[in-house]
């Protein structure tokens, strides 16, 4: 199964890209706001891809982020969403706002993404935002400030959920968190551990 390419775009089309890896042409679909970001034929690109066998073709999706695929891999075990919606779904907006608008059950954000109306979002929302919560993001830009602090918040959610806790206290604990400067990444750990112990 291919997992990665790296090569040269050798044509842009209206829905993804042909990439030669070594003299094979792989054609990859590719989301629109990532599809937007391709400089045209020639450009050198990385993606990783997930492969979709059906009985009729052998599909290549192609993502910038391993992210990217793992969200595509959650969308499409919602009921209604297959892998050309969930392709969609990650072109109507930001991967991070994407993901948090999950977590956090904002239907009315995720109702205004192509293809989707109030009642799969309800149940994109139902299904996946515990899913969600475990997910490391790179909230780059994040509203708590700087893209390090958003970093070091998703080391240190990775480091409670691999501990054992639960994903909900986790993302409260995490939340509860304002990284002071020069705070290293074991301090944080230690009052969110410090937090979750409150909280029980």
């Amino acid at each position: 199964m291919i997992a990665y390419l790296r090569g040269t775009v050798i044509h842009v089309g209206h829905d993804g890209v042909v990439v030669d890896v070594g003299g094979v042409g792989y054609e990859v679909l590719l989301d629109r706001l990532t599809l937007s970001a391709i400089e045209g034929d020639g450009a050198a690109v990385g993606l990783f891809v997930r492969t979709v066998v059906r009985d009729d073709a052998i599909t290549l999706y192609g993502f910038p982020q391993a992210l990217g695929r793992e969200v595509f891999d959650f969308l499409v075990t919602v009921t209604g969403i297959g892998p050309r919606l969930a392709s969609q779904i990650l072109g109507g907006m930001p991967l991070k706002d994407l993901v948090r608008a999950v977590r956090d059950k904002d239907v009315r954000a995720l109702a205004t993404l192509p293809g989707v109306g109030r009642k799969l979002a309800e149940r994109l929302a139902l299904e996946l935002s515990e899913k969600f919560l475990a997910l490391a993001v790179e909230a780059e830009g994040d509203e708590r400030g700087a893209g390090r602090a958003g970093g070091v918040l998703d080391d240190v959610r990775s480091a409670l959920l691999n501990l054992g806790f639960g994903a909900r206290e986790v993302e409260a604990a995490v939340r509860s968190l304002d990284p002071a400067d020069g705070e290293g990444l074991e301090d944080l750990i230690r009052r969110a551990i410090a937090a979750l112990q409150t909280r029980s």
